[in-house]
């Protein structure tokens, strides 16, 4: 059975403009997409200015590539240019065999496979996923435990998408599920992070997932470059059917048009850069990412490519 397989050019640029040179800042970056059945990295680097003093990488305890630099002279400003190639293809889930919603509770429960033992670690709060009563609540009347497991994950995605406003000015980036739960409004990080503390309270091990989406201009409009921006949703464990992704933002299970960098237990473990800096003053922060489409392939098998 042939499937679809995109290819895409992925530009992240930052830039951070200071009021007066900042002196000396440390920073943190997951700027690099994953390697993964479904999706392939042809490419992908990371320029920084001004050059940086030191600059490491490894891969952090969730797999992800994660960098590090420091700046430790004077500079007036800088900027940080992720550019990178990748071949995404729909992932393969085999959704008609989800088990029921308490078979999946109870395997987890029991942890009798390494692979549940491994999925409890997204269970436990986190920095910006506790686990609450007010949670649970808003998703118990999605849950019936004799009910598909992916249909129950569903509805929740289907319910927050309905309920909540999409709004860049209702939440900020250290805003709290709690609040964004009050409030039914936020962006896409607010719907991931609602979510996965939904599922956590009811002991459903959900992790956080970054990357890009492409953005379809409207009709008879030409897409400008740079007017596309980082996403996020959530992926649930599903005990014998592995790990699902869900987008809450959109309602849909992410495919080929999703592109993934990093995951963790929240915003926090894969934000895309975070740090601290000395001086600086006023600081004018400007982000634009453009992902721009290669090529389409139709392919058997994606490591063909």
């Amino acid at each position: 059975m042939s499937e679809l397989i995109r290819k895409y050019a992925v530009t992240h640029k930052t830039h951070y403009e200071y009021s007066s040179p900042s002196s000396l800042c440390h920073n943190q970056m997951h700027l690099r997409p994953r390697n993964l059945p479904f999706q392939r990295v042809y490419q992908s680097n990371v320029e920084i200015s001004p050059k940086p003093d030191s600059r490491y990488e490894w891969i952090d305890c969730f797999g992800n590539e994660s960098e590090f630099f420091s700046i430790e002279h004077l500079h007036p400003s800088l900027t940080v240019t992720a550019k990178s190639i990748v071949e995404r293809s729909n992932p393969i889930y085999a959704l008609e065999q989800s088990p029921s919603w308490k078979e999946v509770v109870s395997m987890i429960g029991a942890q009798r496979e390494h692979s549940h033992r491994e999925a409890t670690e997204f269970i436990y709060n986190s920095r910006h996923c506790q686990r609450a009563e007010v949670f649970a609540d808003y998703a118990k009347d999605v849950v019936d435990e004799n009910r598909s497991f992916v249909e129950c994950v569903r509805m929740l995605m289907s319910k927050i998408y309905v309920q909540f406003e999409y709004s860049t000015e209702a939440t900020h980036v250290s805003t709290e599920p709690a609040e964004a739960l009050e409030k039914r409004q936020g962006v896409c990080q607010d719907f991931a992070h609602v979510a996965i503390c939904c599922l956590r309270s009811l002991g459903i091990p959900a992790r956080y997932v970054s990357g890009y989406l492409l953005t379809n201009p409207a009709p008879g409009k030409e897409k400008l470059v740079g007017a596309d921006a980082s996403h996020a949703w959530f992926s649930v464990y599903g005990g014998p059917i592995g790990w699902i992704d869900f987008d809450p933002t959109n309602n849909l299970i992410p495919g080929v048009e999703h592109i993934t960098v990093a995951w963790g237990r929240d915003y926090a473990d894969v934000a895309p850069i975070h740090g601290v800096f000395i001086g600086g003053g006023f600081t004018l922060l400007s982000v634009s990412v453009d992902v721009q489409p290669m090529a389409i392939l139709v392919s058997d098998d994606l490591t063909n490519h």
